[in-house]
């Protein structure tokens, strides 16, 4: 039995009986006496899916939902007429054994074919790494085979739409949305909003190629798009409840990079090592996902209640479009090496210098040890990560290597990457004068001297900016300040934040 089934829920159960009769003389070495078991699977909540075993064979079971369809949708027709004419050329799809149109038989339409090996968690847990490589190379292969088909030779002349592919996904999958939505979202209308005003230049050419399911002509950019989703790094649950490959994942033994998927990819259909406009068919591809899950849980609110993953799946993901680059992928590997190896084994000499020196002047100064792993980080390219200029990083880049050092209360430091020293820096290198920059940022950066930022004061709640009593004014070429600040000791220089002079209405500095 599959381990991914359960007992058919009540609100999918059919006659048995019935189906029993139909397959009968259908599927080979299926008689009246034949044993049939029935269960369904956790997954396939849009199409209800079911394995069927016998007392020789294995098979799925595809039927459309009952109840009211929206128009264009659960069209399982076409997932067995592309199924088999890609089976009737040798494309490795599961065998397609019958369609069943007679709704009297288990009350709706539905389709037959045999049972295949799935992988529902792309993780691959318990094979090899070696096996794990195999098939993910396998996968881009067999998509690289799958654009390759001329429609016109497979059996499939005149299927589908043809141009404007992208622009009639995004309007087709928005009504489907608004259709079945149950409540405003408003990422939702701004993710359809952008898709619709950022539709790819050549939209209009007509590409051989197929996406499935729900079946249409594709093209192979938007195919190889909605494989890539999988890779979108994310702390929601939903990815892990669906087995998503994350970014911490890259690095799991045997899983290439997105990158390099998209190399072998490109070398096996023979074009340039690049996909157009990336950000906008991974952007729809995952709309689509959103818009399905969101339907699968309106269903749920009627049908489905004992669905494990529809009501988890329904809030947007457009948040999750940003893409974590390359270069930050391989620095935030290079930065959890570094504190494996060095930061996190030192934990026991830095606590034992602030113990024995708690007494002391010796307690405002950096223990020797942080300094040596300073110096190694530096020589390790590990520095001024959080700052674009200097790093070639960007913030999202950066905010995955804070998550990683937030580890270890000393660990920003160790690669200059320290509070309140990197807001700092942010200020010079945007708003100081060269001077400015080569007096100060220039050591900072080079981690020779440490900053402070002003704010603290004694009378008032100073996080909220609007409380300063502390003001500055224009005298000449000077500026006076009037005020108190605290815990500002110990630091080179300092960042002062005040409000102008009440005459100037309060104005923040």
């Amino acid at each position: 039995m599959d381990r991914q089934t359960t007992a058919v829920r009540p609100e999918h159960q059919f006659d048995i009986k019935n189906l029993k009769r139909y397959l009968t003389g259908k599927l080979d070495s299926f008689s009246g006496n034949s044993t049939l078991t029935l269960q369904q699977y956790r997954t396939g909540q849009s199409n209800p899916t079911f394995y069927i075993e016998t007392t020789d064979k294995r098979y799925v079971l595809r039927k459309k939902p009952t109840g009211e369809l929206l128009p264009g949708a659960h069209k399982i027709d076409r997932e067995y007429a592309v199924q088999k004419a890609l089976y009737s050329v040798g494309f490795p799809v599961p065998h397609p054994v019958l369609y069943c149109t007679d709704t009297h038989v288990i009350g709706t339409e539905f389709y037959i074919m045999e049972h295949g090996r799935i992988f529902r968690d792309l993780r691959l847990p318990g094979v090899s790494a070696a096996e794990r490589t195999a098939l993910y190379v396998a996968a881009v292969e067999t998509l690289a085979k799958l654009h390759s088909f001329d429609v016109g030779t497979i059996g499939l002349l005149g299927y589908g739409k043809g141009t404007g592919y992208c622009k009639r996904q995004v309007s087709t999958w928005t009504k489907q949305y608004k259709a079945s939505a149950h409540k405003e979202i408003a990422a939702m209308d701004k993710l359809s909003d952008w898709l619709i005003h950022n539709l790819p230049t050549n939209d209009n050419e007509v590409r051989k190629a197929y996406k499935l399911p729900p079946t249409t002509l594709s093209t192979p950019i938007a195919y190889n798009h909605a494989f890539k989703p999988s890779f979108i790094d994310s702390t929601f649950s939903i990815w892990s409840s669906k087995g998503m490959v994350t970014i911490r994942d890259f690095y799991m033994d045997g899983i290439p990079s997105p990158d390099d998927l998209i190399s072998i990819y490109c070398h096996c259909r023979g074009i340039p090592n690049s996909l157009p406009q990336q950000n906008f068919y991974i952007a729809m591809a995952i709309f689509k996902m959103a818009a399905i899950a969101q339907k699968t849980s309106t269903d749920s609110q009627h049908l489905f209640s004992d669905s494990e993953i529809s009501s988890t799946l329904a809030m947007p993901i457009s948040d999750e479009l940003f893409m974590v680059s390359p270069k930050g992928q391989a620095i935030l590997q290079y930065v959890k090496e570094f504190m494996r190896k060095h930061v996190l084994p030192a934990q026991k000499e830095v606590k034992e210098y602030y113990a024995k020196h708690k007494d002391t002047p010796e307690r405002w100064h950096t223990p020797g040890v942080i300094e040596e792993l300073k110096a190694k980080a530096r020589a390790a390219g590990l520095w001024n990560l959080f700052l674009p200029a200097e790093s070639g990083l960007s913030q999202l880049d950066y905010a995955h290597i804070a998550e990683e050092t937030g580890h270890c209360f000393y660990a920003p430091e160790v690669f200059n990457c320290q509070a309140p020293d990197t807001g700092n820096m942010e200020v010079l290198h945007l708003f100081g004068t060269e001077e400015q920059k080569r007096i100060w940022l220039e050591p900072l950066l080079r981690g020779d001297i440490r900053s402070c930022f002003c704010m603290t004061e004694p009378d008032v709640a100073s996080s909220d900016a609007t409380n300063m009593e502390c003001t500055l004014h224009r005298d000449k070429d000077h500026f006076v300040i009037n005020g108190k600040k605290w815990w500002s000791s110990g630091c080179y220089i300092q960042v002062m934040l005040a409000s102008k002079h009440p005459l100037t209405n309060g104005e923040i500095w």
